[in-house]
């Protein structure tokens, strides 16, 4: 589950999902970091991924990651208000963040599944 932390002017949203592992997502599994909606229940409705660093309805874009061993993805943004904080950040992100969340939920399994099939397609290959 991911994490919001505020500091100042700036709120910082740590994902449970290390930048390193949402790149292996977008290269080989990219609707694992997708929420899928809509009439048919095929449309995606919200997206995970790395870039520019932006959060809004459709999705989240991590552009850093968490300066200590876990690596994590990390999105820095800058709150200008005068309301209560928590509340601000509530009305602002609160629906992405909780999308985030069940993006994260699901996507972690598909991680571990990635990272597998790599490791056994690389021990298969000899090199002569």
């Amino acid at each position: 589950m991911s994490k919001v932390s505020v500091v100042g002017n700036a709120a910082v949203i740590t994902s449970s999902l290390k930048l390193e592992d949402i790149k292996l997502l977008e290269k080989y599994r990219p609707k694992a970091l997708m929420l899928m909606g809509g009439e048919d229940g095929k449309e995606p409705i919200f997206r995970v991924g790395t870039g520019a660093g932006t959060i809004n309805e459709y999705g989240v874009s991590f552009d850093g990651e968490t300066r200590d061993e876990g690596k994590f993805a990390t999105l820095t943004i800058v709150l200008n208000t005068d309301r209560d904080i928590r509340e601000a950040l509530v009305d602002n992100i609160g629906t992405p963040v909780m999308m985030l969340n069940k993006v994260e939920k699901a996507a972690a399994d598909v991680v571990d599944e990635v990272k597998n099939e790599r490791k056994e397609f690389m021990d298969s290959i000899n090199v002569i």
